[in-house]
């Protein structure tokens, strides 16, 4: 793992990301490393920008960006809040998919869009410098009558996500709320937080820990929501819910042989299968992204004086941490979710850390476990340089681009939007803590 610390040691190029921006936005698909313009601009891919941009820019320091990359990066966040506003309908709700001759195609309302959007204007009005703030909030009070409306569970989740992040930079004075705002976000909040842990617990058993019956695309992204959420809410519930979740996937993500493995979109995961190809980008970045919310969860948990009470077996967590040759018992394709991770059970009070642990289980302490969370995060960084099934590196810090996809035959070569902001946001990621 020393090539991740090495490699770590000065930030990506965003040579590729100027390079698929034009003065519209961000192209979506690229021939190679050439942007294809026949294929056009999603507000997704703009919104996923915005997202990447604003992260960078806020920890320009910690990760010791130039002065050329900052302007650089504010430039783009113009460009991407530009486009936001341009497809955003009167309504609040954004228009997905545009031509290249800036037309607007033929589609459906994309809830997960929706979502997505409101989450990357929230981002950006908390964390962007003032000069970029106003449209951002402009969006975002557009958007905010749509918020009990999106049905898609991942954009619920970012909507989710987008309340919290708001009502604590209002809380700790990082923004200041219109009128009204803070009833109608804590509304949409409470909402969401509730129904996400009856999803949960309604999808869950012994051998499943899930929201939904099948992981499919981004799924890190349910996890993170709750973690995010937990921090503001401080419900217990959400915390279980979240690290839970966050557990079962990690297993069901990692090889035997320690590494990471996305799951495939050819048949995804349920109970009976897991799908080995194509693996994405896009599900790295979200699992690094769970682990890095998990972590700060933790440290806020422990300041609350929360313990832990880990379901622990000793080959999962080892095979978790990468341990090459660990593999826990009972794991075969014939039962591919016999093992389904570590069980955590939330205690709060004064008395938790005394508490009695149940057979197979031992309470941890949160800080510890938040070391371990980043570990895990930062060997998701591993799998763009060639931690993974076929050794093949897949994303080149020189451009700061990224394939789109890693098959069985090797990697797509073709290195479009999702994948290289997928690898430049798991970058960002693994420069916190």
């Amino acid at each position: 793992m020393s090539f991740n610390r090495k490699r770590r040691a000065a930030p990506p190029s965003f040579v590729h990301l100027s390079r698929m921006t034009d003065d519209t936005g961000l192209l979506e698909h690229a021939l190679g490393r050439i942007p294809r313009r026949r294929e056009g601009y999603t507000t997704d891919d703009n919104a996923r920008a915005l997202w990447t941009v604003t992260e960078w820019i806020s920890a320009a320091d910690e990760a010791r960006l130039s002065r050329e990359d900052r302007e650089l990066l504010l430039n783009l966040a113009s460009n991407y809040l530009a486009f936001l506003l341009w497809n955003q309908r009167d309504d609040g709700w954004w228009h997905n998919n545009v031509a290249y001759d800036r037309s607007p195609e033929e589609e459906e309302i994309s809830h997960d869009c929706q979502g997505r959007s409101i989450w990357s204007c929230a981002d950006a009005w908390v964390r962007l410098p003032a000069t970029h703030k106003d449209a951002a909030l402009c969006m975002l009070e557009r958007a905010l009558r749509t918020i009990g409306k999106i049905d898609s569970l991942r954009g619920q989740a970012f909507a989710m996500a987008a309340c919290a992040h708001v009502l604590e930079a209002d809380r700790d004075g990082v923004v200041k709320l219109p009128s009204g705002w803070r009833e109608e976000l804590q509304r949409h909040l409470n909402r969401i937080e509730e129904m996400m842990i009856g999803a949960f617990n309604h999808f869950s058993d012994d051998r499943w820990r899930w929201f939904e019956p099948a992981m499919t695309y981004g799924n890190g992204v349910l996890p993170w929501a709750m973690l995010r959420t937990y921090r503001l809410t401080r419900r217990p519930e959400t915390l279980e819910a979240g690290l839970d979740s966050l557990s079962s996937l990690q297993t069901v993500m990692t090889a035997g042989e320690g590494w990471f493995r996305p799951i495939g979109n050819d048949g995804w995961c349920t109970s009976k299968a897991i799908s080995r190809w194509d693996q994405q980008p896009l599900e790295m970045f979200k699992l690094a992204l769970a682990f890095e919310e998990a972590a700060r969860a933790l440290e806020a948990a422990d300041r609350e004086g929360v313990s832990l009470l880990l379901a622990y077996d000793a080959a999962d967590d080892q095979r978790k941490r990468g341990k090459t040759g660990a593999r826990p018992a009972g794991r075969g394709a014939e039962d591919p979710l016999a093992t389904v991770g570590v069980a955590l059970a939330v205690q709060s009070g004064p008395d938790a850390a005394d508490a009695e642990a149940p057979e197979n289980a031992q309470v941890v302490n949160p800080l510890a476990h938040a070391a371990v969370l980043r570990e895990a995060r930062d060997r998701c960084l591993d799998w763009y340089f060639g931690d993974n099934d076929l050794q093949a590196p897949m994303a080149d810090a020189a451009d700061g681009s990224c394939c789109d996809g890693l098959q069985a035959d090797g990697p797509n070569v073709n290195r479009g939007a999702e994948a290289t902001l997928s690898y430049l946001m798991t970058e960002a990621l693994c420069r916190h803590g």
